[in-house]
């Protein structure tokens, strides 16, 4: 149970972590105000549903399922960030013009 429980904390500061960063990356870089770093960071939960989508086939071997939901996952979200990124203005080109 300790085991589970020390797992799982580890896991969540290893997801946690990094979209904190980019949540405080989007707001210092691109000046966006809470909500709207929230919700471009909140990309992690249908990026997660793609992944999970994506690894159902792979149930009979779990270690593989996982896997693939992590890497399915990361991809999603990554192009989505990039994406938003994309369409944003940089802070500091706003205070150029």
């Amino acid at each position: 149970m300790i085991g589970m429980v020390l797992a799982l904390g580890i896991v969540a500061f290893v997801v946690l972590v990094p979209l904190q960063r980019e949540y405080a990356d989007y707001r210092r870089s691109f000046g966006l105000g809470r909500t709207g770093a929230f919700a471009t960071t909140l990309l992690v939960v249908p990026a997660l549903g793609c992944g999970l989508a994506a690894s159902l086939p792979f149930s009979a071997r779990p270690a593989l399922q996982w896997t693939v939901a992590v890497v399915v996952t990361l991809a999603a979200y990554s192009l989505a960030a990039a994406g938003v990124r994309g369409s944003l203005v940089p802070r500091s080109a706003r205070s150029r013009r």
